[in-house]
């Protein structure tokens, strides 16, 4: 009886190549993407849609690393998170129509123009100074502060000689808020859109080139189904407000939502709005407090017809968002 023969290493059946990460992330970076389409049906596939930035580096390395190796459905998922990504972010990396960006706008361009500057202070926020000295510096012609509680009710007295004309609105939760102008607003009202419970500034200005209408908003973040119903009913019942509205609107502040979300998409479709980030690059406004996630969630909207001269993302102050900036020329006054 002759011994069973010994099995060499050259004999050994070759073991499967192993597999990275890269290998079976293009499935579920294929399902996210096709989920943020989906919003507007579930608040859960929403929440995909805020990340599709994120989403598309992701398929974009897993084609560097495996598209050699990847089979066909794999670079099939891949082709999908790719296309269904860049399409929605494409208009933010085209140059936007109408309006140019401009790093720093002469003397006479301000003269017929709006500078807004809108910052989510956060309510926890020592670093009061920071934000003042932040203000000051960039001096805008209105202010859209989100989160205000008393404390900063009392630090943003301290601008009232820049900009007298005050509506603030503090809270002790994270939804207190406040609009400060250098010029004295025609009328103004603070009133509640939707059943959220939270407070926007509504202001009429009116100046020799232009009428409009400012709305200072903060709905609440899309946390869970009760909370991301409140958020879409106050963008909604804003949009049909801008979309009656007798004159042109301009709405600020912390929307949380990005663009790509459909509450997003909502109101600027109902409300025939622009958003002055087109063109400009995904400008990600929170978290300031990490690199991950970056997204774009604080917005201001314009009606048609605005020339967009500015927009960027300022510096951190301190708080959890970065503020946002822009120069804007309105219609004119019909």
């Amino acid at each position: 009886m002759h011994d069973a023969p010994r099995r060499t290493s050259a004999d050994a059946a070759p073991s499967p190549p192993r597999r990275s990460l890269f290998h079976w992330l293009p499935f579920p970076l294929a399902a996210v993407t096709l989920a943020g389409f989906g919003g507007g049906w579930h608040w859960l596939l929403d929440l995909t849609s805020h990340f599709r930035w994120y989403w598309l580096l992701l398929a974009l390395a897993c084609l560097a690393v495996s598209w050699r190796q990847a089979g066909r459905v794999a670079l099939a998922c891949l082709a999908v998170a790719v296309l269904g990504n860049v399409w929605p972010l494409l208009p933010y990396w085209l140059p936007a129509a109408g309006g140019s960006a401009i790093a720093a706008p002469t003397a006479a361009a301000r003269l017929d123009s709006l500078s807004i500057v809108s910052v989510n202070v956060l309510t926890s926020n020592a670093d009061k100074p920071a934000v003042l000295a932040y203000l000051r510096s960039r001096d805008p012609d209105l202010i859209v502060a989100l989160e205000v509680d008393t404390a900063w009710a009392a630090a943003l007295a301290g601008l009232a000689d820049r900009w007298p004309h005050a509506v603030v609105q503090p809270r002790d939760d994270n939804f207190g808020i406040a609009l400060l102008a250098k010029q004295p607003p025609r009328e103004h009202q603070v009133r509640e859109f939707g059943d959220a419970g939270v407070p926007s500034i509504v202001a009429t200005f009116t100046d020799p080139a232009a009428a409009y209408t400012v709305i200072a908003t903060h709905p609440v973040p899309p946390k869970g189904p009760n909370y991301a119903r409140d958020r879409d009913a106050q963008l909604r019942a804003i949009a049909d407000f801008v979309a009656a509205a007798p004159l042109p609107c301009v709405v600020a502040g912390d929307l949380n939502a990005t663009p790509w979300s459909a509450a997003f998409r909502d109101l600027v479709t109902r409300g025939r709005l622009h958003d002055t980030a087109l063109g400009r690059g995904v400008q990600a406004t929170w978290n300031a407090r990490a690199w991950v996630p970056r997204i774009p969630i604080d917005h201001i909207l314009v009606p048609p017809g605005t020339e967009v001269l500015r927009r960027a993302v300022g510096p951190d102050v301190g708080s959890d968002h970065f503020p946002v900036e822009a120069e804007l020329r309105l219609p004119a006054r019909r």
